[in-house]
């Protein structure tokens, strides 16, 4: 098994304006950047292809308890509307299409 296959730690980052598209998006990629040791440069796959980033600031700024939850870079993110970030690396999603699993919550 690889490092990243066994590695089963969680990142957890806090954005402070779901706001801005460009904060949140920096905090995601370099939250899943950290989770799976990887460059932000060498990620294979954008984020912009897994979700509208306009869109996802703009449900996230909606209301506090709004969460919104995707696969990106192998990882399962989840992004809650007060800010925070929490990427857990899983083995089972590694090579899955990025965004193949999206769910929403907004209370």
């Amino acid at each position: 098994m690889s490092e990243r296959e066994t590695r089963q730690c969680h990142v957890e980052r806090t954005v402070g304006d779901v706001s801005s598209t460009e904060a949140l998006t920096h905090g995601i990629v370099a939250a899943v950047a950290d989770a799976t040791d990887t460059p932000v440069s060498e990620l294979e796959t954008s984020l912009y292809d897994v979700v509208e980033p306009d869109a996802l600031s703009a449900v996230l700024a909606s209301s506090a308890s709004s969460r919104v939850s995707f696969t990106y870079g192998g990882c399962m993110v989840s992004v809650a509307g007060g800010g925070t970030v929490r990427v857990d690396p899983d083995p089972a999603l590694d090579g899955c299409a990025g965004g193949a699993s999206t769910s929403l919550t907004n209370s």
